[in-house]
């Protein structure tokens, strides 16, 4: 795929579980459900994870070599278990496999590299039939050389599985990291998804029922919300099916699915399902780039986001409603599972889908549920069950169903035979144009931006992205809009507004946002302290900071969560302490930019300008590419020395690397001008490039009225007014 995020990240360290563990497993659960287990036995919740064996193990260990980009690797059995030697241009290392991954379409292998640490192996299993193209191993990352030192090198923290992966593939699973020691004492109750992961309470119920009770007290949401007295009816006639029922529709289920099947921070080590989703994570919204600008999936971001989106979840349809309970398998096959609600007779004809019955398009799924691979192999589909809009295709840059699908023809095509297909249909304002020109940074969002935000009828999640990008494209009347939204009743738009008033001083921001270091959700607790984390006289023992400090040294186990400690020491003024984390966070994860910069940043001023360069060239030496960012800070610091000439070099190939950063454009362009060089064609580019970037266009104006070139002064300086009329952006 070559894309640096497009395969999920897995590894696991493991200790096993005691007693209790045992009794909340699904053997015990098994004696009184029988179906129920017999169906969670063949679900992919079953073989999330398992010990190596000759059950469990599908790859070809039969002494193959495989081999990418220099690394090697080699696959045998070794007695009853198995093993891999693994070369990466050196002397081979072998390891026992300790654990399988997952099992279709592909399976991963975890090896443990240190005590109580462990890793995915570089290569994975096709688990495929041969026919599809299965039964082989493949590279992770195919279209890259990943070396010792990359993020996604396969010893590096993204790959290890007790931080990124393991609450999720078993049961009852706590990290148990240690930052001080750098080390893991993982433990879980069962090794795969059991029943315990979504049934809170599984176990005390398992143990008074072993004890003979008659009837425990044991109340489960889940169990709740399937014997409620409800459900979906259409009636005759009706093109879609809607709630009717006595008890309210609880959904709980969807909170509990989130836990894993969404791309979240943990605030908590270890998942029960017993507690509120944004107790336990603090959820990515519809950002860039792991959602294009009209919602669709881009990254891998495991559902819960996308699915919020949908009028589906608006109306009140759950993962239930399509997923059995218990294999996970969807209820019905084709589309058939669509017209449970949906009227066959209206949906399900060439009158509508307006392909051939069978044929591909004719499907749902084809056009209102497009499926993106990641992992190599692995499909996925969106679940934002979007009617398709091929005429936002071009505006934004989001893909359309059936240009994917039609590659020889062009978005324009699809969307006249749309209107041609649909003539009385009037295609409903999409917020992706708000969404895409608010990320450009464009004025014109605004207006979008503020609809947005004040429409109930949009999602939850859309509206608080909105928020979000507050600072994008910020005026005085979206900043008021934030404020609102703090003491607002959607816990999502609280979270997005706080990210709203970042573009605040903190100062400023710390009346607005301080209420919310008590709210009743931990996730807007702690957005809201690292928001005011630095701010003047903040009690750092209030349990919104606490929490936010605990969250972080539960993720410290990668460079994110050190270079975050950092920032706590930082603004108690314990500066020992901070540099030790900065230094820590490049040990463990030398591959992380930012724990780099801010140390070297840390060194220089505080008079040690020579070690702060050294740690910058060190980094750019390395064998694998070298992080824009670094190669861009390293150019700031050559300025420094009076080394221009250098520094040029590296300036550039930041900007060159990173096309899209406007900073790395301006500062390059500036280092240029210095030098003597004339800059104003190449700042024209830039400018074209970021339109709406406030340094270039100032820039702009500067060299267009020291070129003489007053039309294009004119221009920036007409552009300079829109972006910032008013001079202030505070409320």
């Amino acid at each position: 795929m070559g894309k640096r995020t497009a395969m999920a990240f897995v590894g696991a360290a493991l200790w096993l579980a005691g007693a209790w563990g045992a009794l909340a497993g699904d053997e015990v659960c098994r004696t009184c459900h029988q179906a129920e287990h017999a169906a969670w036995s063949l679900s992919d919740h079953a073989r999330a994870m398992a010990a190596a064996s000759e059950a469990s193990v599908l790859g070809d260990f039969s002494g193959v070599t495989v081999s990418h980009h220099g690394a090697s690797a080699t696959f045998r059995r070794s007695g009853d278990g198995f093993e891999v030697s693994i070369s990466e241009g050196g002397d081979a290392e072998t390891y026992p496999v300790a654990y399988t991954f997952g099992h279709a379409p592909l399976q991963q292998y975890l090896v443990e590299t240190e005590r109580g640490k462990y890793q995915v192996l570089p290569f994975a299993w096709d688990s495929r039939p041969a026919a599809d193209g299965g039964q082989h191993w493949f590279p992770n990352y195919p279209a890259e050389n990943v070396v010792p030192g990359d993020r996604l090198h396969w010893k590096a923290p993204l790959q290890n599985w007790n931080g990124m992966c393991a609450d999720c593939h078993s049961t009852g699973l706590t990290r148990r990291y240690d930052p001080s020691a750098d080390r893991f004492a993982t433990h879980y109750d069962s090794v795969n998804v059991s029943c315990s992961s979504c049934h809170a309470g599984a176990a005390r119920h398992a143990e008074a029922r072993l004890k003979g009770g008659a009837e425990d007290g044991w109340k489960d949401d889940l169990m709740a919300y399937l014997r409620q007295d409800g459900g979906f009816v259409r009636a005759e006639g009706e093109a879609t099916a809607h709630w009717s029922g006595k008890a309210p529709r609880l959904r709980p289920e969807i909170e509990v699915c989130a836990s894993c099947h969404s791309l979240r921070a943990p605030l908590t080590d270890g998942i029960d399902p017993g507690e509120k989703f944004l107790d336990q994570f603090l959820p990515s919204l519809l950002d860039d780039p792991l959602y294009f600008p009209d919602g669709q999936i881009r990254e891998e971001v495991y559902v819960w986001g996308s699915f919020l989106q949908s009028r589906m979840y608006g109306a009140g349809v759950s993962c239930l409603d399509c997923h059995d309970s218990h294999s996970m398998k969807l209820k019905v096959q084709g589309n058939g599972l669509c017209t449970q609600c949906h009227a066959s007779d209206i949906f399900d004809t060439p009158d509508h889908h307006h392909h051939t019955p069978t044929a591909k398009g004719s499907q749902c799924v084809d056009c209102h549920m497009p499926a993106r691979t990641y992992m190599v192999v692995d499909p996925r589909r969106d679940h934002s069950f979007k009617v398709p809009r091929p005429d936002m295709a071009a505006r934004t840059g989001s893909p359309d169903p059936c240009t994917t699908c039609h590659l020889d023809r062009k978005p324009a095509w699809a969307a006249e035979v749309i209107a041609r297909w649909f003539p009385e249909r009037t295609p409903r304002d999409s917020y992706a144009v708000t969404i895409h020109q608010a990320r450009q940074g464009d004025p014109a969002a605004r207006e979008g931006l503020a609809r947005l935000i004040g429409d109930d009828n949009q999602p939850e999640i859309v509206r608080a992205t909105a928020l979000s990008l507050v600072p994008q494209v910020a005026d005085p009347a979206l900043v008021r809009l934030a404020i609102g939204a703090l003491s607002g009743d959607k816990p999502l738009m609280r979270i997005g507004a706080v990210r709203g008033l970042a573009m605040l001083p903190v100062a400023d921001r710390q009346p607005y946002v301080a209420p919310l270091l008590d709210d009743p959700l931990r996730a807007i607790r702690v957005e809201a302290a690292r928001s005011l984390l630095d701010a003047p006289e903040i009690d750092l023992t209030r349990r919104a900071l606490t929490e936010l400090m605990a969250a972080d040294e539960g993720s410290s186990w990668r460079g994110e969560g050190r270079v975050n400690l950092a920032r706590h020491y930082l603004v108690r003024h314990d500066y020992d302490v901070m540099e030790a984390e900065y230094r820590q966070a490049l040990t463990i994860d030398p591959g992380f930019a930012p724990a780099r910069i801010n140390l070297a940043e840390f060194m220089r001023q505080t008079g040690r300008q020579g070690e702060s360069h050294a740690l910058l060239v060190a980094a750019a030496g390395g064998p694998g590419p070298v992080d824009p960012e670094i190669r861009h800070a390293l150019g700031l610091s050559f300025v420094r020395q009076g080394n221009l000439a250098t520094a040029l070099g590296h300036l550039k190939a930041a900007t060159d690397a990173a096309p899209r950063n406007a900073r790395y454009a301006y500062v390059y362009l500036v280092a240029l001008n210095s030098s003597g060089a004339t800059v104003l064609g190449q700042l024209k580019e830039a400018i074209a490039a970021h339109p709406y970037d406030e340094n270039l266009l100032r820039f702009g104006l500067s060299a267009a009225m020291k070129a003489g070139d007053k039309a294009y002064a004119r221009d920036m300086t007409d552009r300079l007014r829109v972006i910032n009329p008013a001079g202030s952006q505070r409320p």
